[in-house]
């Protein structure tokens, strides 16, 4: 098996929006010609039903005032010149309507099936084309083949059809010759316009078909194995190895600023040994006291090391201590549920800190309780 069978059948996995856009950039979007057929068709027919008595009087009265030759005409031949300029100008107002109808709804038919792209990717000059081989390759491909064999059966179609109206009409035709002029000409312009309808009804079923197949191509031609997926990811998220070393960089560079707060903490608030917070409260501001640190376990002793290193007091409270680090993030202030127990730490600090100024007795570690629902050990009970 060839490699481009292998990744042909690799592709199980539905386009992202992502190469969607990116096809849609180079120019590569469904189109359907059947379905432009179809709609120039249509288009054609409806112009010459609404538009086709006033064609015909515009044609009718080009006509005759070509045929007529003014004497100043046949001796001047600047105002012939002028003249026929004229009538060539009133010629083509006449027939601009029956060429932009067609042209016009083809255009919207385009559009209709992969939308607007201006993009001048698919013009761009490409030595890769002039590959003879790969020309060859291009023609011969399956795609070309089921392309042709899409527009020989649409040929034999509309021939099919257009054998079957001529033959119906054969008796019909033979009598034409003894009919008057116009019964014969309105006569046949039924039988003509049968053969239109026909032929376009062959056309729009083809388009209805082919239009949502084209999508449908498209969508599969631009599917996506598990590998060019897993690439688009890393191009689009970033690579996860690298992303991980980032946001562990960024938790080591966080962990360093916090560690950085403690020794400006007020207190640091215990379990003892599985959880450590650190507080800090400033008087002149308007806030609550805020956790400027907080850990468990390796990280919680590394918190007590450095308070004890910078003089911080530390405090013993369990319940206290689990509710901060359950319900506070860093550099958030506390909770107004915990308002009172957290006054009752700042109070004993004080105290301390008179203490150590020689103003007072040592203060006794107070036994701070929370309230019902905040201390985390209880919740789980």
């Amino acid at each position: 098996m060839s490699e481009a069978s292998e990744n042909r059948d690799e592709r199980q996995l539905p386009a992202s929006e992502r190469k969607l856009q990116k096809a849609r950039e180079d120019g590569q979007v469904p189109r359907s010609r059947e379905a432009a057929h179809a709609a120039s068709l249509i288009a054609a027919l409806l112009t010459l039903a609404l538009y086709g008595p006033s064609f015909a009087q515009h044609c009718l009265a080009l006509v005759r005032s070509g045929l007529r030759i003014e004497p100043a005409l046949a001796r001047d031949p600047q105002l012939a010149l002028q003249a026929a300029a004229n009538e060539a100008g009133q010629a083509l107002m006449a027939v601009l309507p029956i060429l932009i109808a067609p042209v016009a709804a083809a255009c919207l038919a385009t559009i209709g099936i992969g939308g607007l792209v201006l993009t001048l990717k698919p013009v761009t000059p490409d030595l890769g084309k002039l590959d003879p081989m790969k020309g060859l390759g291009r023609i011969f491909s399956v795609k070309s083949l089921i392309e042709l064999g899409k527009l020989a059966g649409i040929a034999l179609a509309v021939g099919a059809v257009g054998f079957w109206i001529v033959a119906d009409s054969l008796p019909r035709f033979a009598a034409y010759a003894g009919m008057p002029l116009p019964l014969a000409l309105a006569s046949a312009g039924e039988d003509l316009r049968l053969g239109l309808l026909w032929s376009c009804a062959v056309v729009i079923v083809a388009a209805a078909v082919d239009g949502p197949l084209q999508i449908w191509r498209h969508r599969k031609d631009l599917m996506m194995t598990p590998a060019e997926a897993k690439q688009e990811y890393k191009e689009t998220e970033g690579d996860p190895h690298v992303k991980g070393k980032i946001k562990e960089r960024q938790r080591a560079m966080a962990r360093q600023r916090m560690l950085a707060a403690i020794p400006k903490a007020n207190v640091v608030v215990t379990n003892p040994t599985h959880y450590a917070v650190a507080l800090q409260y400033d008087e002149g501001g308007q806030g609550a006291p805020r956790v400027v640190a907080k850990g468990a376990d390796l990280m919680a002793a590394r918190i007590r090391e450095i308070a004890t290193e910078a003089g911080v007091p530390l405090l013993e409270a369990p319940p206290l201590a689990r509710a901060l680090f359950r319900h506070v993030e860093l550099e958030q202030e506390i909770p107004a549920a915990l308002y009172s127990a957290v006054a009752q730490v700042l109070a004993w600090v004080w105290q301390l800190e008179q203490f150590t100024r020689g103003r007072g007795a040592r203060p006794r570690e107070p036994g701070i309780v929370v309230p019902a629902g905040m201390d985390p050990l209880e919740a789980d009970r």
